[in-house]
């Protein structure tokens, strides 16, 4: 014997039937919760939009004057400034990190130097990380079409300024377009040196 299921999508009249059934207040709660849905939908999307904030890439000069700027009305005893300028200006302990070769000079680096050409390399090595507060990037002509990927100081936990030192005119849109993977913990600037 044949049993005959009534299809529920097929069978307007039971599915009616069945909608009377529930009482309001169940009916009341679907409606809720589907009008929930559907609102909250375009809100969802949204804050979920992954939105790229570009890095904030300024000339040395403006940078350092952008701190004192900012330092003006601060009453801590510690200078960004004048951290900034020490470790530009003054003798540090340093790293040179060229084509795989490290060369340390002094204890507890504070500063390091290297080309975009031995970036990749700075995740493989084996250098004093723990103190190296700024990057100085050397980049010249033949180095305006690379990248410079700042996943690379990912283990650098004391890393702040990412100083790129140019031998060619260079803009911040220039920097802008080769800078990959951009962590917003560093403050990147440069200058255009031509060792004239």
């Amino acid at each position: 014997m044949k049993k005959l299921y009534s299809n529920l999508i097929v069978n307007l009249q039971d599915n009616f039937i069945s909608i009377q059934k529930l009482d309001l207040l169940t009916l009341k709660r679907v409606i809720l919760i589907v009008l929930l849905t559907l609102s909250g939908a375009p809100i969802f999307a949204q804050t979920n939009s992954t939105t790229v904030t570009p890095p904030q890439i300024m000339e040395l000069s403006t940078y350092i004057a952008s701190l004192k700027t900012l330092e003006l009305n601060t009453t801590t005893s510690f200078s960004n400034e004048q951290n900034l300028e020490g470790l530009l200006y003054k003798i540090q302990s340093s790293i040179y990190f060229y084509s795989g070769v490290e060369k340390t000079y002094g204890d507890k680096p504070r500063n390091l130097y290297t080309d975009i050409a031995s970036l990749n390399g700075l995740s493989n090595s084996s250098l004093l990380k723990d103190n190296i507060e700024i990057a100085i990037i050397k980049i010249n002509a033949s180095d305006l079409n690379s990248t410079i990927d700042l996943s690379q100081f990912s283990s650098f936990t004391k890393l702040k300024y990412i100083y790129i030192l140019s031998n060619v005119a260079i803009t911040e849109q220039d920097i802008t377009k080769m800078i990959v993977n951009y962590d917003e913990h560093f403050n990147i600037f440069y200058k255009v040196d031509k060792g004239e």
